[in-house]
C-alpha cells in the first residue's frame, strides 16, 4: 500500500511539474521515471478529473456571484420604478365624459367608473395613460400635469370611435 501510494504521490508530482505539455509527454515523462504505464495513464486521467472538477465548481461559484449581482442590479431598478409609480399623483379627482349615446363618469383618482351607468373597469398603462372597459365600450384618457389631455371611445365590437367630450369637476 506504501508503495502504490509512493507512485502515485511521485507520478503526481512529475505531471504537476511538467508545465504546459500534453497529455502523451506527460505520460512518457512518467513512464521515464520507471512508473507502469498503467499507473501513469491512471494518474494522468485522475488528474485532468480532478482540473475538470475545479474549474466546473470555479464556474458555478462566479456564476453564482453573477447571479447575485444580476438580481441586486435589477432588484434596485424594480425597486425605482416602482418609487417612481408610488409618488405619481393623479391630478384628476372626478370628470365626466360625453359623446353620442355615451355618458361616462370617473371618480377617485380614476379607481371608480361608470359608463352609461354601468361599472366600469379602469386599467392604468402608466401616470398618462388609462383605459376604462364597459358597457360595450373602451374609453382612452390620457393626462398631464393639469388633467385630461384627450379622452377618445371606441365600440367593443365593430370599428365606430370618435372623441369624448370632457368636463373636469
Amino acid at each position: 500500500m506504501k508503495k502504490i501510494l509512493m507512485v502515485f504521490i511521485t507520478a503526481t508530482s512529475v505531471i504537476a511539474l511538467s508545465g504546459c505539455t500534453t497529455e502523451s509527454q506527460r505520460i512518457a515523462n512518467c513512464t521515464n521515471t520507471g512508473v507502469s504505464l498503467d499507473t501513469c495513464y491512471k494518474v494522468e486521467h485522475d488528474n485532468q478529473n480532478v482540473s475538470r472538477a475545479a474549474a466546473l465548481q470555479n464556474a458555478y461559484q462566479r456564476s453564482d456571484e453573477y447571479a447575485k449581482q444580476y438580481d441586486a442590479k435589477h432588484h434596485h431598478q424594480h425597486v425605482d420604478q416602482h418609487a417612481q409609480a408610488a409618488h405619481v399623483a393623479d391630478p384628476l379627482r372626478e370628470a365626466s365624459f360625453s359623446a353620442n349615446g355615451i355618458n361616462a363618469t370617473v371618480s377617485n383618482g380614476f379607481f371608480t367608473a361608470t359608463i352609461n351607468g354601468k361599472k366600469a373597469t379602469v386599467k392604468r398603462f402608466n401616470a398618462n395613460a388609462y383605459e376604462l372597459r364597459g358597457a360595450g365600450y373602451i374609453l382612452s384618457v390620457t393626462l398631464d400635469e393639469n388633467g385630461i389631455t384627450d379622452a377618445s371611445w371606441n365600440k367593443t365590437k365593430g370599428r365606430d370611435h370618435g372623441l369624448l367630450q370632457v368636463v373636469q369637476k
